[in-house]
């Protein structure tokens, strides 16, 4: 096919999803719209996987990203299934055979030191073959273990040599203050460029010369923040009455700070957001609304993101594949404000070199 006009650009990445619990909303609805909802649900919902399953729907959900344009996908995997750990490792090689790279987060949901047993899960997923080092601070016990969980996670993955990605302060609570420290692990470690803190919604709520400290040090520490604006949209301010606080993390000061940011979809119809799609064009449109970014340099760069600092988790954007073959996205529209309103998906696009 003979694409004339239109836009080229890399291929998209998705750096913050669930394959396990993708295309499980359905049977678990998230009735009160929380996130504490959605993590029970789950929790209920996983003692039930099957290898089967797990492999069928995230390939089904991976497939719909391809579709869309998404080559690259880093998933998140709750350690408190054996199940879905080995059947998301083992999947790796049969999506790389369709043109998708997949990366692993070893992700305990429900915390590393909430219960016994739950540090040890989290440390055979890594042993399973996890390619990053996941954790989930704010939902620790107390604030103290939720620092020591950030600080288990370095210690980990600088023994393996694998990158860090945490979910990171989702809640509305302007005293959560884990984000300082994965920023304080990094620079000590010596880790910038391998750090990703996912969500970060605690910062929307943060008094303004905090923010602006730890913004700093999000910049200097090379973390990148990654935001989930379908999801954060939805669960964030559900603890308020009017008005209520939109909950997606500071991305224009985040910007202006130096920081690199990232766009996740992170909930394809699962129990915390029934409403994905896999189009990635989706939580960019959403983060420019509640963002505020519409100015137009703003929404090229919302645009400019997925396929761009999106693949901050691999290194980069990477063209080329088996044999020398490029892969390209062709854009109908050239101008990116207006692939951002309509929404159309690319094609992908094959070229020998």
């Amino acid at each position: 096919m003979v694409h004339v006009g239109g836009r080229l650009t890399p291929p998209i990445a998705e750096p913050h999803c669930h394959l396990d619990a993708a295309l499980l909303g359905a049977r678990a609805p998230n009735r009160s719209g929380t996130l504490r909802e959605g993590i029970r649900n789950w929790a209920a919902l996983r003692s039930e996987l099957t290898a089967e399953d797990v492999t069928a729907r995230a390939i089904e959900t991976a497939e719909m990203y391809a579709a869309r344009g998404t080559l690259r996908i880093r998933t998140h995997v709750d350690t408190g299934s054996r199940v879905a750990v080995e059947a998301l490792v083992a999947l790796k090689p049969e999506l790389l055979r369709r043109g998708i790279e997949l990366q692993v987060v070893a992700f305990p949901q429900e915390g590393i030191l909430r219960a016994p047993g739950r540090r040890a899960a989290w440390e055979a997923a890594i042993d399973a073959g996890c390619d990053v080092v996941g954790a989930i601070p704010h939902f620790e016990r107390t604030t103290e273990e939720g620092w020591e969980s950030v600080r288990l996670a370095f210690a980990l993955a600088e023994e393996r040599g694998l990158p860090v990605d945490l979910h990171c302060d989702e809640t509305d609570d302007p005293q959560c203050r884990n984000l300082e420290v994965v920023c304080a692990q990094a620079l000590d470690r010596g880790m910038a460029g391998l750090v990703v803190a996912g969500h970060c919604t605690a910062l929307h709520s943060a008094p303004e010369p905090y923010a602006a400290k730890v913004m700093e040090l999000v910049a200097e520490a090379g973390v990148m923040v990654v935001a989930n604006p379908l999801d954060n949209i939805v669960l964030q301010g559900r603890y308020d009455g009017y008005p209520r606080r939109r909950g997606v993390t500071r991305v224009d000061q985040l910007w202006a700070a130096g920081a690199t940011v990232g766009i996740g979809h992170d909930s394809v119809q699962d129990p915390w957001y029934r409403l994905g799609t896999a189009c990635m064009l989706d939580p960019a449109w959403m983060l420019v609304h509640v963002g505020h970014l519409t100015s137009e340099a703003d929404m090229i760069k919302v645009f400019e993101t997925l396929h761009g600092a999106n693949h901050g988790p691999w290194g980069g954007p990477d063209l080329l594949y088996e044999e020398g073959r490029a892969r390209l996205l062709w854009w109908e529209d050239a101008d990116p404000v207006e692939i951002l309103r309509t929404r159309k998906g690319p094609a992908v696009v094959e070229r020998g070199l």
